[in-house]
């Protein structure tokens, strides 16, 4: 059956980190692909290239599958200076129907904007009556592993493997973002980490997620 996905990611390059080759597989299958960025991920180290981060989004959603995406305008690294409320009314703008998975960030992450990504959409999408949802949470290397409260308990594993390549490929159009191995936001880290997620349960390749809320009706 299809479905509606929707990827909740604080800043441009947090969606294909966290889940790019589910994302890419996601939407192979057939299922509509809808992402939401909050902040343009560059201007808190005084970088401003917002049309250059837009155009790239636009570059990675065509090679993910992405059929529709929006940005916000937060600011970087400075999203808990806003109320949680704007947030959630950005969201609640931008999604007019409840999607039936969500993709976002794990409350453990050490990025302050990825933890208030995650409390805006655990409040914006509440139980409603009869809906069915799922709510999956993703890591984002150099983020959510260097925190020691993380607690991130991985319960979710997605067989990515023939969409390894996809996620790189998104990937190098962020190269700027991307690190020298054994860097965990490397290429090669990133490969070694889908690896060693799929062989915790007997795949080639996988991607690992927190599965926060699930509503079966």
């Amino acid at each position: 059956m299809k479905k509606k996905i929707l990827v909740l990611a604080a800043h441009p390059d947090d969606e294909t980190l966290g889940c790019g080759a589910t994302i890419s597989k996601l939407s192979k299958q057939g299922h509509d692909i809808k992402l939401l960025t909050f902040t343009d991920g560059v201007s808190a180290r005084d970088i401003k290239d917002n049309e250059n981060r837009n155009k790239s989004l636009e570059k990675v959603s065509k090679i993910l599958g992405i059929k529709d995406f929006k940005y916000g305008n937060f600011p970087d690294n400075q999203m808990d200076s806003i109320p949680l409320l704007d947030v959630c009314k950005f969201i609640e703008k931008e999604v007019k129907e409840v999607p039936d998975v969500i993709f976002t960030h794990h409350p453990g992450c050490l990025n302050i904007d990825h933890n208030i990504v995650y409390r805006a959409v655990i409040t914006a999408f509440r139980p409603q009556q009869k809906k069915e949802i799922e709510i999956n949470c993703f890591e984002v290397p150099s983020s959510t592993e260097w925190n020691p409260n993380s607690d991130f308990k991985n319960n979710l594993y997605i067989d990515v493997e023939g969409f390894v390549e996809k996620k790189i490929e998104a990937l190098k159009i962020y190269d700027e973002e991307m690190r020298a191995y054994p860097h965990p936001r490397s290429y090669d880290a990133i490969i070694s980490k889908m690896k060693s997620s799929g062989n915790e349960v007997g795949l080639n390749f996988a991607e690992r997620f927190q599965t926060m809320r699930r509503i079966n009706i």
